[in-house]
């Protein structure tokens, strides 16, 4: 899980989009997205991944 939240961050990072940006796009509190967004060994919950790899994936 922890490697899928690293892609998945590095996608953003390459397409340009903010945490606060993919959090409207997937309709989600800004501030905690940006929290587990943070490059460390905390979970993200698998639904919330699976919403920011169709926002990225887009």
């Amino acid at each position: 899980m922890e490697t899928q939240k690293l892609e998945l961050i590095q996608k953003m990072e390459e397409k340009g989009m903010t945490p606060a940006q993919a959090a409207e796009a997937m309709s989600f509190d800004p501030q905690l997205l940006s929290l587990y967004l943070v490059k460390d060994a905390y979970p993200v919950p698998p639904r919330i991944l699976n919403k920011l790899a169709e926002v990225v994936g887009n």
